[in-house]
């Protein structure tokens, strides 16, 4: 069936097509992990040298749309194609020291899955209007900062997942289940504190399968890889919601843990048919 789906068109014949072959790439990297090929590190090598040449060309032809539609966005655009393309040479390097190391491969993978449905969905959507470009909405100091990470959740989980994603009623739990993944993002700047992500496996490895379209039979590097990218997207966005209540705020690298682990007390249950999962607040110092 291939990652791609009707949904994550944005209306521009040529950027689709575009879009199309760039899933195509990371569909078969998918496949080859998913099937453990012994030539794993060869389809992440051709993936690479894909990326390199047609990124320049893609994002070239994105740019130069955005600039004939008079796109307001288009500075801001241009950052987050550079940012990708530092990504990317930043894994290449990994990847060479390690001689294609299959764990950094698997990472590599994640971290591509989330960033390119994301970016097709949400970013690229804003250019030709398949997605409003409102500014994220104002807080202030009266509303939780929680309210910042689980809106933003919400948001970013229903574009990238296409199925609906709301805050529950739920009350979430204090300790994290044995098989629960979390995903810890450090928030610094004028109120500090970290956000914390907590997926039950079932919905991790659900939520990864909606993205790839394949089967997803367990635990593993490029599932970890795909979370931290959603918790990072998450958080950016809810770091932006942040700032618009007038607080300087940047977030850190996600880390990520396993198993039975406190909990915040200031959290928030999202649900969705992928599953259910928690999202907290912890005030820094």
């Amino acid at each position: 069936m291939g990652m791609w789906k009707e949904s994550y068109a944005v209306g521009h014949e040529l950027i689709d097509s575009q879009h199309m072959e760039l899933f195509r790439m990371t569909d078969d990297l998918v496949d080859v992990l998913r099937r453990q090929e012994a030539d794993s590190r060869d389809a992440c090598a051709r993936a690479l040298v894909f990326l390199k040449e047609y990124v320049v060309k893609h994002f070239a032809d994105e740019e130069a749309l955005q600039a004939k539609l008079g796109y307001e966005g288009l500075a801001a655009h241009c950052l987050l194609h550079r940012d990708f393309v530092a990504t990317v040479a930043e894994y290449e390097r990994k990847l060479i020291e390690s001689r294609f190391d299959l764990q950094i491969v698997q990472q590599f993978t994640g971290k591509l899955i989330g960033w390119l449905i994301y970016h097709v969905v949400r970013e690229d959507g804003k250019i030709t209007g398949m997605v409003s470009a409102d500014a994220a909405p104002a807080y202030s100091d009266a509303v939780p900062f929680i309210a910042c990470f689980s809106d933003s959740a919400s948001e970013v989980l229903s574009q990238m997942l296409s199925t609906a994603v709301a805050v529950s009623d739920e009350t979430p739990t204090s300790v994290s289940g044995q098989n629960d993944i979390n995903v810890s993002v450090g928030v610094i700047g004028d109120r500090p504190g970290s956000a914390e992500f907590v997926f039950p496996l079932v919905t991790a490895l659900r939520i990864v399968q909606s993205m790839t379209m394949a089967p997803v039979d367990g635990f593993g590097d490029m599932v970890e890889s795909a979370l931290r990218e959603i918790a990072n997207i998450i958080s950016g966005n809810a770091a932006s919601r942040i700032a618009s209540a007038g607080y300087a705020c940047d977030i850190t690298p996600p880390r990520l843990y396993r198993g039975l682990r406190p909990i915040p007390s200031d959290g928030k249950v999202m649900q969705s048919d992928l599953g259910s999962l928690a999202i907290f607040w912890q005030k820094g110092d």
